[in-house]
């Protein structure tokens, strides 16, 4: 296990003892290491697990360092591209560097029509604008990120004469994850794409249950994010030039040319911060992103908004950053849940994921006979309930848009979930926290139902995790009334045996509608 998740237990620290890898553990007495360091650790591991892949398929297209060959840019490079693709038509397709227009222009769609609930937080008409037609303003896209959305596409089709190459791709993303971050200080204005790859990378992994792999590209993002100071857009901190694992020093990314620009920016920390903090009961460790009272460590990144307002913002010449910014972005909505109603629907899934990831923090790792303990889960229990209130329905006379229904669809499960994490482990004992398990879990059934599974297909693989959170509450309610043997089982605020067969029934169906997904079809096997 990383170092950096380490919780401090010596000689080896519990997150490594529990995952059953006390001989992998790092621990290191002394300050955490710094960003440039762990990123150092994040190249050679890719270095390996590249070994890997060729000694598994020898036959695998290797990458050479396009920088030392001084790759031309611009419209040149794109027009090039494009003339030798098209003599390559003829050959098999996954041969060269890239595949023919046509078959990339499929792919691509592919993954566009989904792209938002696996992490892309570019702004996708700029995107594809560059794959188009680059300019010296707008180039071709890196490698880095062309490989990792034709391995989406490829995923995402379902169809057998594209999947086959998965493999393929997947390699060929790999090595060029690990070429753009060897480059990565003297290539910054690849960065954020760099930074998009790995997210693509982490949610690639997460939805096909790989979770180590997905892990260890989760931790890379969030490392190549603070490194490139993306927590502290807009902020009224001083800049620092030390370094340390959440000190930012010199960014990595050159200067945003305008209020999109600066919106991606804006919705890589937010990508990046969903990202650590969804997955943290999966995964079984803390999250990364942890602020202190230390500056360098404040989130001061303001929520996002629509991608719509900022380009309007263009249109008017303004930047993003001509919106007020207070700071201290997530303590203050900590203070008050309710106090910015703004957002846009990634703000309110950013918010989601922070009440749940500290509301799995106040269950795991607070002393529970601490003095104040059962106030503060009180307290928070309140801040979620708050919370839910203001959110938007998901039940409209008019049916939501694809998109809309799975960004809500993620968020009241969230909510829900953290109302879970944050009773579960006073259930056996507690009526009054057992009640609230069972609502939030029959909630979440309901709005999966109310959302309609089938007009999503994909879905975030983070909903295999939360489905499965309501399954084992609704299992132990099923085991405990009938032992009768815990204080809540005769409570007659609870349901019967019937009502939870038949919400146990109506779990498993939706998760079928969701097989889909490789991580999601687990569950309903082990179900």
């Amino acid at each position: 296990m990383s170092s950096k998740k380490c919780d401090g237990n010596q000689p080896k620290c519990n997150q490594c003892i529990r995952f059953n890898r006390s001989n992998e553990c790092e621990f290191i007495d002394g300050p955490a290491p710094s960003t440039t360091r762990v990123l150092e650790q994040h190249i050679a591991r890719l270095e390996s697990r590249i070994q890997e892949l060729e000694q598994d398929d020898p036959t695998l297209v290797r990458l050479h360092n396009p920088y030392n060959a001084g790759a031309a840019t611009g419209s040149s490079s794109g027009s090039s591209r494009s003339s030798a693709i098209q003599s390559n038509t003829q050959h098999n397709w996954w041969e060269t560097p890239d595949p023919p227009v046509r078959v990339a222009q499929v792919l691509v769609r592919n993954f566009l029509s989904h792209a938002g609930k696996f992490g892309f937080f570019l702004d996708p008409a700029r995107f594809l604008n560059s794959l188009s037609a680059p300019s010296a303003a707008r180039p071709l896209p890196p490698s880095v990120l062309r490989n990792a959305v034709y391995l989406w596409g490829i995923h995402l089709s379902q169809d057998p004469q594209y999947t086959v190459r998965e493999p393929i791709f997947l390699g060929r993303t790999l090595r060029s994850v690990h070429i753009a971050l060897s480059t990565a200080q003297e290539q910054q204005q690849n960065t954020l794409h760099v930074l998009q790859a790995e997210i693509l990378l982490a949610n690639y992994f997460f939805h096909n249950n790989r979770l180590l792999e997905a892990k260890f590209h989760s931790s890379a993002s969030v490392s190549l994010a603070f490194m490139c100071n993306l927590h502290q857009i807009m902020s009224r901190q001083p800049a620092t030039g030390t370094y340390n694992f959440l000190s930012p020093g010199p960014a990595w990314i050159p200067p945003a040319t305008d209020a999109v620009d600066e919106a991606e920016r804006i919705q890589a920390w937010w990508t990046t911060f969903i990202l650590d903090k969804s997955w943290v009961v999966a995964l079984g460790a803390p999250a990364m992103i942890n602020e202190s009272q230390e500056p360098v460590t404040m989130v001061d990144t303001p929520w996002p908004l629509t991608m719509e307002l900022y380009s309007q913002a263009v249109n008017m010449k303004q930047p993003a950053s001509a919106r007020p910014n207070p700071g201290s972005t997530t303590q203050r909505f900590f203070a008050n849940v309710v106090s910015d109603r703004e957002a846009s629907y990634m703000g309110l899934h950013a918010k989601a994921a922070a009440l749940y990831e500290r509301a799995n923090y106040l269950a795991t790792y607070l002393d529970r006979s601490s003095t104040g303990y059962e106030a503060t889960v009180v307290g928070f229990d309140g801040s979620i309930e708050r919370f839910k209130q203001i959110l938007p329905p998901i039940e409209r006379p008019n049916p939501l848009s694809a998109d809309t229904a799975h960004y809500l669809l993620v968020i009241h499960c969230l909510c829900q979930s953290a109302t879970i994490q944050l009773h579960r482990g006073f259930a056996a004992r507690s009526s009054t926290s057992m009640t609230k398990c069972l609502t939030a879990a029959n909630s979440i059934i309901r709005t999966v139902q109310a959302v309609g599974v089938q007009s999503i297909q994909f879905v975030n693989p983070i909903i295999g995790v939360l489905l499965s959170m309501a399954s084992e509450v609704l299992i132990q309610g099923l085991r405990s009334l009938r032992s009768s043997q815990s204080a809540w089982a005769s409570s007659s605020a609870l349901p019967g045996e019937d009502r939870f067969v038949i919400a146990l029934n109506h779990l498993s169906g939706l998760m079928g509608g969701l097989s889909a997904s490789p991580f999601i079809g687990l569950f309903l096997v082990n179900s």
